[in-house]
């Protein structure tokens, strides 16, 4: 019996303990596949859970008494107690889980016989425990009793379910090894390996060397310094598990499993830099395609853009209750034209879903793309504002190029649509739009980013054509990175030439008729920045503010025209507006799937245009009538929004 196989049979018995610990590397991300993995790393995880005292060996126990005393018992390494509890609640209907826990107690106590016997009696009752993991730990009593070719098919067995898989295989294959087939070990070994875990790599290669062992093959010096490494790698030394793949690498230039894990250990000791040179090399040497897949995930974790979120589907919806201060203002077009007092009621409650479907793609090892949908209805629960209710839809398809080493370009083409209204829905806006980026990483710290975005918006609507004409956005951005802190600030000159509204207004005393005239175009410049922080795998936070000063294109007026048919232009103003927006989250992962956030918007508009604000006493006479009186918006306004969002991906 190699020392090998022992250590993985005593980890490898603790019942539900291997199943628990694969989950929570899954859960996590913890684990990245290395090169040649394979899957004896549960042998090793199972110990440390054992050892902190994370996984109750309870594949099927009950959880009411008695047998919660038992586990408890076995979980502090007390056996005996644990195995007197178990036997005392052996009755139906929990028979079954009561031997099982039985079998576990005999086996940690150092009576593999007896244990075999309990767990064979546990398979016979009407609560057996589930196969695969009562396979598993029938397998590790076998071993343990010398019946190697019985423990391997047990092991075979327990390798159905594909959360055990990769640790029974290669218990399997250690069990061959001591039934005298060194042939089926290196099998075994083989078939472990695609897909492994870093931890589990250690195990691959130890069968393998005993493997070459037994068949009397000398052992390389660079595979001898490969399994050094992963040795260090799995104990969480990586400088020195990094110098052994180096070495290993050394002496085999040829080696690219070696060259990558050496930047593998270079990631985790933060050296970026160091990381990328050492992926690099290893992706111009020859790599099985397991071994390139693992080279781009980590070239991926290190990378900026669309590559760093690597290939892959996302599914996510969510839902949202909220408040809004200020509904009149909807973030598409300012719809507030009627010169409407501070009396009129603009605060509502708001309830809001939606949906998003993304797919990232790796093109090839330089260029990527992203394909987007998302879809949202906000509702307004205010009756007087309820035809302010917004529906959303936007989809998108970008690509990016890593061009150079630190210089990306991309293009995006997309278009969204806008609708209005509840029971008089109806088309609001809708836009196509093109984008293009040029960004330069001068630093695994900075990056600096110009992007051109041009947009084709049209009211969908004959009410809403005011809403149509084109949009130009120049945005420049500096990023600036940190582990656990990210901040971007940015400038952006933006021209949105869209058209002018023209609305009647009630006619005087007179019998004039009046209507405003109001260009939306404007162009306008801003500055922003924006953070976010995070808090360990549970907690972020973010925040952003923006600042923008805006310039209308043409002169809004009242245009008066008498009943001689005469025609008068009142008020001729060109409209000037400062905004400050500000918006500041923090979510709470609830599990894997599962993310609470809490927003807070804040909207802040000052415009020389206010029917609010006050005139000099002669300032409201003809022939200009320049005075707010004729103002056509009260556009000194703020609006702050609240929302509390439960949302979900998959």
């Amino acid at each position: 019996m190699t020392v090998a196989s022992v250590f993985a049979l005593v980890a490898l018995v603790a019942t539900a303990a291997p199943l628990a610990s694969a989950q929570e590397a899954s859960a996590h991300g913890e684990a990245v596949p290395v090169a040649q993995g394979a899957t004896a790393a549960p042998l090793a995880s199972t110990q440390e859970a054992f050892a902190h005292g994370e996984a109750v060996p309870v594949a099927q126990a009950a959880t009411a008494d008695p047998l919660v005393s038992a586990q408890e018992a076995f979980a502090r390494g007390a056996y005996a107690e644990a195995e007197r509890l178990a036997q005392e609640g052996a009755q139906p209907p929990r028979l079954g889980a009561a031997l099982y826990l039985v079998g576990l107690a005999r086996f940690r106590a150092g009576r593999p016989a007896e244990a075999l016997e309990a767990l064979d009696a546990a398979g016979r009752a009407e609560d057996a425990p589930e196969p695969a993991l009562w396979n598993f730990n029938r397998g590790a009593c076998l071993y343990a009793l010398g019946r190697f070719e019985e423990a391997e098919r047990v092991f075979a067995d327990a390798g159905t379910d594909a959360t055990l898989a990769r640790v029974a295989w290669l218990n399997a294959g250690f069990a061959a090894l001591d039934a005298g087939s060194p042939e089926r070990a290196a099998t075994w070994a083989d078939r472990a390996a695609p897909g492994a875990s870093e931890r589990e790599a250690v195990q691959v290669e130890e069968l393998r060397a005993l493997v070459a062992q037994a068949q009397g093959r000398t052992v390389s010096g660079s595979d001898e310094a490969y399994r050094q490494g992963l040795v260090s790698f799995d104990a969480g030394q990586f400088d020195e598990a990094r110098a052994h793949f180096l070495r290993a690498a050394a002496e085999d230039p040829s080696s690219g499993r070696a060259r990558l894990m050496a930047g593998a250990s270079a990631w985790r000791t933060g050296a970026r830099s160091v990381a990328r040179e050492d992926l690099t090399a290893a992706l111009a040497l020859s790599l099985d395609p397991a071994d390139r897949s693992t080279a781009h995930q980590y070239f991926d974790r290190l990378s900026f853009g669309l590559r760093a979120s690597g290939p892959g589907l996302q599914l996510s919806a969510g839902a949202s209750g909220g408040f809004d201060s200020n509904v009149l203002q909807v973030g598409v077009a300012a719809r507030d034209v009627s010169g409407a007092s501070s009396t009129v009621e603009t605060a509502s409650a708001f309830l809001e879903a939606g949906v998003g479907l993304a797919a990232r793609l790796r093109l090839s090892d330089t260029l990527f793309a992203h394909l987007s949908y998302g879809g949202s209805q906000r509702i307004y629960t205010l009756e007087a504002v309820r035809d302010y209710s917004l529906q959303l839809h936007r989809a998108a398809a970008t690509v990016e190029w890593e061009a150079a080493r630190r210089v990306r370009m991309g293009l995006s083409a997309g278009g969204d649509l806008f609708f209005t209204g509840l029971a008089d829905f109806r088309g609001l806006q809708g836009s196509v739009n093109g984008w293009g980026w040029l960004a330069v990483d001068e630093s695994e710290l900075t990056s600096t980013r110009l992007d051109l975005t041009f947009a084709r918006k049209s009211g969908l609507a004959s009410e809403f054509d005011y809403l149509t004409g084109p949009r130009l956005d120049v945005t420049l951005s500096q990023d600036f990175r940190l582990p656990s802190q990210s901040l971007t600030a940015w400038y952006r000159y933006r021209e949105d030439r869209i058209g002018t509204l023209e609305q009647e207004t009630t006619a005087d005393t007179t019998g004039a008729s009046r209507e405003y005239v109001i260009p939306f175009g404007w162009t306008g410049s801003a500055v922003g920045a924006s953070t976010r922080r995070v808090f360990g795998p549970t907690f972020d936070a973010s925040l952003d503010a923006e600042l923008e000063r805006r310039g209308y294109l043409r002169d809004s007026y009242l245009r008066v025209t008498p009943l001689n048919g005469s025609e008068e232009a009142w008020n001729l103003r060109r409209r000037r507006d400062w905004r400050f927006t500000l918006g500041a989250s923090v979510s709470a992962r609830l599990s894997r799937w599962l993310q609470l956030t809490a927003r807070y918007e804040l909207l802040v508009n000052r415009s020389n245009m206010d029917t609010r604000l006050e005139d000099e006493v002669g300032a409201c006479t003809a022939p200009d009538y320049l005075c707010h009186v004729y103002d056509y918006t009260n556009g000194n306004y703020e609006k702050h929004v609240l929302m509390l969002e439960l949302g979900a991906s998959w």
